[in-house]
Parts: structure tokens; C-alpha cells; sequence
């Protein structure tokens, strides 16, 4: 692997833990996610009961930038994929405080781990931030090229 792309794998990955996961709760309340740290009250119980819930994107595949209208289309198919099925999910947004860079995401429950696997690699999505009752929330990275490059932290898990 090049410095380069190397270079950028570490961009990617501080991005993903400095960024902030926003949750819409009822009556315009919003909850925040953090890699590394406790889900909030209000979100473990909107999981009712669920060990884990996850927080995903189809938008930007593989990091790559997309207009707002590509975006758009590929979120609202991954949304039609889970309303078709009936899993409840949440509206949210993934951002850096003080940056212009948003990308729209869901909060899932109820879903397997094998369909939420199918989603990632359907949307070309290098990670998903994985919400769980009993623990922080961890990034679970979907590229197995970037391992040697990352290695292990308490805070990744490979998919």
C-alpha cells in the first residue's frame, strides 16, 4: 500500500472517531453517538430491549463523494430496504462540530448481523458504528486491506 493511500486510511479513521453520530428522537430531542463512549439513555431505550443497534449510511460509497442528489437515492433505497422488512429505524447525521461536512444515516434495531453485512458491502460502505447495550459503541470496519495498516484498537472491531 502507498503512503499515500496509507495516509488517507488514517485520515478516514480519525474522522470516523472525531465525528459525532446525531440521533432524531420523538419531539425534536436529538441524541448523540461517540465511538468509544456509552450509548445515551434515550437511545437504549428506543433499542427496547435490543443487545445492539446499528448506525449506518449509504451515502459517499467507499468514501468517495457524491452529490446531494446521488445521496439521496441511495439513502432512501437503503430506508425502502428497511421499511420493507419492518425494522424500525432513526434519522440521524454523522458531522465534525465546527466542519461543513454532513452525510444523513439511520440507527437500526432488530436487524441481523449477516443482513447488516450485506447492506455494507451492497453500499460500498468502509464502516458502520456498532450501538450496544452493554458496552461503548465501537466502529466495525468492513476492510479487511486496511487491518495491517490499523491493526487492533479497543474501539474497532473487523467485520
Amino acid at each position: 500500500m502507498s503512503a499515500t493511500e496509507t495516509a488517507r486510511i488514517h485520515a478516514l479513521l480519525t474522522l470516523y472517531r472525531e465525528s459525532h453520530y446525531d440521533v432524531e428522537l420523538a419531539q425534536g430531542r436529538v441524541a448523540t453517538l461517540r465511538v468509544g463512549e456509552p450509548a445515551p439513555a434515550a437511545v437504549l431505550r428506543w433499542m427496547r430491549g435490543e443487545r445492539t443497534a446499528f448506525y449506518m449510511t449509504s451515502c459517499n460509497p467507499h468514501s468517495r463523494s457524491l452529490t446531494a442528489e446521488e445521496n439521496e437515492q441511495r439513502l432512501e433505497a437503503l430506508r425502502a430496504h428497511l421499511r420493507e422488512r419492518g425494522y424500525p429505524y432513526l434519522e440521524g447525521a454523522g458531522y465534525i462540530p465546527g466542519e461543513v461536512w454532513r452525510e444523513q444515516c439511520v440507527l437500526v434495531r432488530g436487524i441481523g448481523e449477516q443482513e447488516v453485512a450485506e447492506l455494507v458491502r451492497v453500499h460500498q460502505q468502509n464502516s458502520i458504528v456498532v450501538v450496544r447495550a452493554q458496552s461503548p459503541a465501537v466502529l466495525r470496519l468492513y476492510r479487511p486491506d486496511w487491518r495491517l495498516t490499523i491493526g487492533d484498537h479497543p474501539d474497532i472491531e473487523w467485520s
